[in-house]
């Protein structure tokens, strides 16, 4: 059975929004709602973001938009520190869940608006800092929204534990027998309701993972073991076929741009 989600108060002060900067070593919090509506963005480590229907990892370059009521749970499973931009539903409406990218400017406005709890901070110039936000959080570009998950229990419950554990090496014939389903039946539905095959959302979501891992400097080796790779080669192979650019491509465009 679903847990019910907790609604969980955020006090505004009267203001249109407010920052929230959450920090430690790792953590989570269980499903919750909130009457105003919230931009996550982690300045540090990787933090994954639950809904009912989508499983989404944000890392710095990252933001997700939760509208208002919207139930979501977070984890950290890292070292983190995480920004929540919380914003008076009567200022900024949108009812889509979305994530964004997070422009140079946005990022500075959110560490800015962070230390809004400082009396010596520039009462004034809040009103032009606040619509400043709200202008990048309208205009931030919208990118995929994670991985799918569909509503029946069968596949949903196939989708969440591969994505914790992408190494999980199950083949479809045995989750479907732990589901009590035939392998056809759950291969027609995972792409009925997700538009993916089962062994292309279990690429997906290993490839997702992949970013991350690199994001951290681990080794090559370390990444394809934990994504369930036999080798180095095998892996290398799947990331180019998924991405069109090899894994030591990547770690060169990481390295121009850091």
């Amino acid at each position: 059975m679903t847990p019910m989600p907790v609604p969980l108060p955020v006090d505004l002060a009267g203001e249109p929004l407010c920052v929230v900067v959450r920090e430690g070593k790792a953590g989570e919090t269980s499903l919750h709602t909130h009457t105003c509506g919230q931009l996550l963005y982690p300045e540090r480590g990787a933090t994954l973001l639950q809904t009912e229907h989508h499983l989404v990892r944000l890392g710095p370059s990252r933001a997700a938009w939760i509208p208002p009521d919207l139930p979501h749970a977070v984890l950290m499973e890292r070292p983190y520190r995480y920004h929540s931009v919380y914003v008076d539903a009567a200022v900024y409406a949108e009812t889509v869940f979305s994530v964004t990218g997070i422009s140079p400017l946005l990022r500075e406005l959110i560490f800015d608006a962070a230390r809004w709890d400082n009396p010596s901070a520039d009462v004034p110039s809040r009103h032009w800092k606040t619509q400043g936000i709200l202008d990048e959080i309208r205009r931030a570009p919208r990118v995929a929204a994670g991985l799918p998950i569909p509503d029946d229990t069968r596949i949903a419950m196939v989708c969440r534990a591969l994505e914790a554990d992408p190494s999980d090496g199950r083949t479809l014939a045995e989750w479907a027998a732990q589901a009590g389903a035939s392998e056809k039946t759950m291969q027609r539905i995972f792409v009925k309701l997700t538009g993916l095959s089962f062994q292309q959302w279990r690429n997906h979501a290993r490839m997702t993972r992949a970013i991350e891992l690199h994001s951290l400097g681990r080794r090559m080796l370390d990444i394809a073991v934990e994504l369930g790779y036999s080798s180095e080669g095998a892996y290398s192979h799947a990331f180019r076929q998924f991405y069109g650019y090899s894994p030591g491509q990547l770690k060169r465009r990481q390295a121009q741009t850091s």
